[in-house]
């Protein structure tokens, strides 16, 4: 196509990465603290890549050595592949077991097609030969990461049985996108059929491209809802304003800042009511006070002051890292262990047996 050895689907699989780049440019930028945003604007770029790269080269009639077409364009195979994996214990907090991580594949990769390939190619100048002793490694690396991942996505799943259908949506395609990716050294392996390994290896892009905009309309919309209720809430506490007057505001601040430095929230149940009758004010005063005071509910409020004591406390106290769970969460003032856990996660975005796993692996 065009006097190139790029083909047509090749050709407008790019058109349509390179059309979605700049959107994605501009979302990543209207939040750049969102690193999912920036995950998928990494992907679509390597896809990019790999796509222009391996669509046009190697060809003799690009004024390039072909030597160095042929590294970049299976350079780019390797960079897409390493990264959707990467991109898949990302979206879905994959903690993959040692030799799986990302940087063994790295090395991995990187050696075998230094040796296996490189080597070989500049030696014999025989491409099918370079090519069949390389991707007998990519090959078998690409099973053993399908099988593992797999398991992994598939113990995620287990986890998140109470989930929503995008959460399990989401899973199902990030495996179907990495058995596709499997397939790649398979197709090369065959032969030069660019048509289709790019329409196979694209598949993969595909279906993470649904999946990313499914959940950011999802994202979007679940905004939307908290930012009406905001909205609401300030519209109520505009109207309670003129009832409160600076003095209670203001003894009301002291004592939760005495109650905080007291830790007093670690001292049995507390709840709206009781706090209230001990600061000799009305439950309505307090919880407003607290909602335009430290821009959360009540209830949210006194959990994330116990999820911060755990988490200073744990990093310091090898002895409490070692409570058990239902220990931790009694000693924070939880009658079982699996509520303190809901609590941690939703401020966190960790599972606490994670967290501490984390800190016993650093100590």
């Amino acid at each position: 196509m065009f006097g190139t050895e790029i083909m047509p689907v090749t050709f407008w699989i790019l058109v349509i990465q390179i059309a979605l780049l700049p959107a994605q440019v501009v979302i990543f930028l209207s939040r750049p603290e969102d690193k999912q945003r920036l995950r998928f604007l990494w992907l679509i770029l390597t896809y990019i890549a790999y796509n222009l790269f391996s669509g046009l080269f190697p060809d003799k009639n690009i004024p390039i050595n072909l030597l160095l077409q042929t590294i970049i364009a299976y350079g780019s195979g390797s960079i897409v592949a390493i990264y959707f994996i990467y991109y898949i214990y990302m979206e879905f907090n994959i903690k993959p077991f040692r030799l799986f991580k990302v940087k063994y594949l790295i090395y991995i990769l990187t050696g075998s097609f230094l040796m296996l390939f490189i080597v070989p190619y500049s030696i014999t100048g025989e491409l099918q030969i370079a090519r069949k002793m390389y991707l007998g490694v990519p090959l078998c690396i690409a099973v053993a990461y399908l099988i593992r991942v797999s398991k992994d996505l598939y113990r995620v799943y287990k986890k998140g049985k109470g989930e929503s259908r995008l959460f399990k949506f989401r899973l199902f395609a990030g495996n179907l996108g990495l058995l596709n990716l499997s397939f790649m050294p398979m197709i090369v392996i065959a032969g030069d059929y660019q048509t289709l390994e790019q329409s196979v290896v694209n598949f993969g892009f595909l279906l993470m491209m649904i999946t990313y905009i499914v959940n950011f309309v999802d994202k979007a919309k679940k905004e939307t809802l908290m930012l009406k209720q905001i909205n609401k809430k300030t519209k109520k506490a505009t109207n309670y304003e003129m009832q409160i007057t600076d003095q209670i505001i203001s003894d009301v601040i002291q004592k939760l800042k005495e109650f905080e430095d007291n830790q007093d929230y670690l001292k049995g149940k507390v709840t709206l009511n009781i706090l209230a009758n001990e600061f000799n004010t009305n439950s309505r005063y307090l919880s407003q006070i607290v909602n335009m005071h430290k821009g959360k509910s009540f209830i949210d409020y006194i959990n994330h002051l116990k999820v911060d004591y755990a988490k200073n406390r744990l990093e310091v106290d090898e002895k409490f890292r070692n409570y058990t769970l239902s220990a931790i969460a009694k000693e924070l003032g939880y009658k079982r262990a699996e509520a303190f856990q809901r609590v941690f996660f939703k401020k966190e975005n960790i599972q606490l047996k994670e967290f501490i796993k984390n800190l016993r692996n650093k100590k």
